[in-house]
């Protein structure tokens, strides 16, 4: 049965999604997101609703390229002509035989993806803006047809998005006197980075993200908090080295695949690289949307951040706070007594949109509450709540203070796991104690910060 506090938590999530979907209309208006997709999505029935929700991304003005990827389709067609070609390293060694058929592949999955495209009333173009060298013989592996990617017409592409087309990049490349080679798609991708000035790489086939469970963790990433789905939903650079490093015997090829060319795209100019699947209906939109998506991101500028809070934070935090007010968690702020003591909160800012808030009073007796923790409905599973707890701990201990308290009414258990301890009212500061509310019976939790 739906309580009235159920309903005001529904009304704060959608009203939460709302103002964040249009945070990031307005943030990413304008931007370039590369999207490359695997071609085991064209025959799945959400493949349709996928280039639909392209099609919608570059009506909202984001600049989008494609690059698709043709493994399957390359693998089919030689099949078809009773033919096979080796593998070294994920590569694939094309000879002359094979050349035309992977170039009769490529470009058929390039020009369905138009068609999607055109059937959701935008104009696609195919081409070949990429110059290629061969590979020729590394440690006696010769990779005959196959090629890397010598340059990118960067002037032609922009001159098109500035149209407003959406370019389609097959995976195949030539050189100066017209030779082709077969290039791999995920390399172009990346490489796309270098010379454009990317906002969003995505890799979308049907690998949902990376999970955390069963991956040994180290000293960047043993706060990573799995989303509901055992996700990661974000890291930076380092972490994504770390994972690497300490996981080369668990992660499969393509997830390894991923993380290195995440690590590489963003130290070639990217600001985030997405690896997500497109079986799930609205996929793209939640992970563009939304800073909680559907899969797994590797950022390299600065995603989310703790930081004091501001005068400006203040309609956010008195927002965030809400629920928790109307549930009986916290007692009612007010701006004026939220910007009397200003200067002791923080917030948790990711993207620049505030998610989490909290507060550390200081008292006499070299003693300070914990105070006003409060996360978004949208995110209380995403580890905000903690970081904001343990950023205050560590921030109570820069300033010296010997213990730090907090008074609560639901949330024992989970202040527990942060360390906290039951205490008594007499254990409070003298002016806290003065003002204990002996009708709301808070339980009183310790944390020393001497031990």
């Amino acid at each position: 049965m739906s309580t009235a506090s159920d309903f005001y938590s529904q009304h704060f999530e959608v009203a939460g999604f709302i103002r964040e979907v249009f945070g990031y209309m307005d943030r990413f208006k304008g931007q370039l997101f590369v999207l490359k997709i695997d071609d085991s999505l064209m025959d799945h029935p959400m493949f349709p609703v996928l280039m639909r929700d392209i099609a919608l991304l570059h009506k909202a003005g984001i600049r989008i390229i494609i690059v698709p990827g043709t493994r399957n389709s390359i693998d089919a067609q030689l099949k078809a002509w009773d033919l096979e070609t080796e593998f070294h390293n994920g590569v694939r060694l094309t000879n002359e035989e094979a050349l035309p058929l992977v170039e009769q592949a490529s470009l058929g999955v390039a020009q369905r993806i138009m068609s999607h495209l055109t059937a959701s009333g935008l104009s696609g173009i195919q081409g070949n803006w990429i110059l290629a060298r061969s590979m020729g013989v590394i440690n006696g592996i010769d990779y005959m047809r196959t090629g890397r990617i010598e340059r990118i017409q960067r002037d032609l592409l922009e001159q098109l998005m500035n149209e407003k087309f959406v370019p389609i990049i097959p995976p195949i490349g030539w050189n100066k006197i017209g030779r082709a080679y077969n290039i791999s798609s995920t390399e172009l991708a990346t490489e796309l980075c270098k010379y454009l000035k990317v906002g969003k790489l995505f890799f979308i086939g049907s690998e949902s993200g990376i999970k955390l469970e069963g991956l040994v963790t180290g000293k960047n990433t043993k706060h990573l908090e799995p989303t509901d789905n055992g996700l990661i939903s974000a890291m930076d650079v380092d972490q994504a080295k770390e994972l690497l490093e300490l996981n080369s015997d668990v992660l499969d090829f393509a997830q390894m695949d991923y993380l290195m060319n995440a690590i590489h795209a963003c130290e070639a100019g990217a600001n985030r690289v997405h690896l997500l699947s497109g079986e799930f209906q609205g996929s793209v939109l939640q992970e563009v949307f939304s800073a909680r998506g559907d899969g797994t991101m590797v950022y390299a500028n600065q995603y989310s951040s703790i930081r004091p809070a501001t005068i400006e934070d203040i309609p956010d935090i008195l927002r965030i706070m809400q629920d928790y007010i109307a549930k009986g968690y916290l007692v009612p702020r007010t701006q004026d007594s939220i910007s009397e003591k200003l200067e002791d909160y923080v917030v948790y800012s990711i993207d620049n949109s505030i998610h989490g808030c909290g507060a550390l009073h200081a008292f006499e007796d070299g003693m300070a509450e914990v105070a006003g923790i409060a996360v978004g409905a949208n995110y209380r599973k995403s580890g905000i709540g903690e970081a904001i707890v343990r950023h205050l701990i560590s921030l109570g201990r820069m300033k010296g203070y010997k213990t730090l308290f907090l008074l609560t009414t639901l949330a024992l258990d989970w202040f527990y796991q942060l360390g906290f301890e039951d205490g008594t009212v007499e254990e409070l500061p003298k002016s806290k104690r003065e003002h204990y509310n002996q009708k709301r019976k808070s339980r009183i939790l310790m944390l020393p910060l001497n031990k």
